[in-house]
């Protein structure tokens, strides 16, 4: 019998005659009579009971084992009883542990089973594979770290913002409510006060011309007379307009 990989397990209502050939660890809860080679530990449980010859790297009993036994260390429990030849370069034995046989110092390490060089090639591809896979995971995770970074200053930073801009506008319009208080319209004045001038001047013309057909229309036909009259009223529209430019000047 050849199991390949894993971990091969021996149940309690099982019952094996044979040579075993196992790459990995074995639990035998069962029984068993035969050659067994392992490239790990073999683990006779409570229940178990082996007889035979084992070789392997290490033998943990807390049943019952009869033969010979080959290994690197065996370890006997408090339940463990091991009657045979033992080989093997460490032993230890708690309490209640009993150890019937004859033990000598060894084997060598090429004596006993090695791990097959395949299976663990295999392991090593699945692990080179693993660790290739994982730079590119931390890299995923890196850019989905910045999305997410980005995103969350958006939402918090656009806010601080927008209130900037208000800011920004509220202090313009105060810039220029200042500016209007501290630069009264010096230079609309004067344009005004020309303008105010200019039209009472048009003012005084329509009145004078009024007057003078007001005059002929009453009778003036003495042309001489009538001139002297529109002297004297453009006279009195001159002073009325020199005492104007006088008040103008006071204030």
């Amino acid at each position: 019998m050849k199991k390949k990989g894993g971990m091969t397990y021996i149940g309690v209502d099982m019952s094996l005659n044979g040579d075993m050939e196992i790459q990995g660890p074995a639990v035998i809860a069962g029984q068993t009579k035969g050659k067994i080679s392992s490239t790990d530990q073999v683990n006779i449980e409570l229940s178990g009971n082996v007889e035979g010859e084992v070789f392997c790297q290490e033998m943990l009993v807390s049943g019952v084992f009869k033969g010979k036994l080959h290994c690197k260390k065996l370890i006997i429990t408090s339940s463990g009883i091991v009657d045979g030849e033992v080989s093997s370069h460490l032993m230890e034995i708690y309490g209640g542990g009993q150890f019937i046989g004859m033990r000598t110092k060894g084997p060598e390490s090429s004596g006993l089973p090695q791990i097959n060089n395949e299976r663990f090639l295999s392991q090593d591809d699945v692990t080179s594979t693993s660790h290739t896979k994982l730079p590119i995971l931390t890299r995923k995770l890196s850019y989905l770290a910045v999305a997410i970074i980005v995103v969350i200053t958006g939402v918090v930073v656009q806010p601080t913002i927008s209130s900037a801009l208000n800011r920004a506008q509220e202090t313009s319009a105060e810039i220029n409510q200042t500016s209007a208080a501290q630069y009264p319209l010096s230079a609309l004045t004067v344009t005004e006060k020309n303008a105010a001038a200019l039209l009472q001047e048009m003012d005084q013309q329509a009145s004078f011309a009024e007057q003078a057909e007001e005059l002929l229309n009453a009778g003036q036909s003495d042309v001489n007379v009538a001139m002297e009259d529109l002297d004297a009223l453009a006279q009195t529209s001159e002073v009325l307009g020199d005492n104007q430019n006088i008040s103008d000047d006071v204030e």
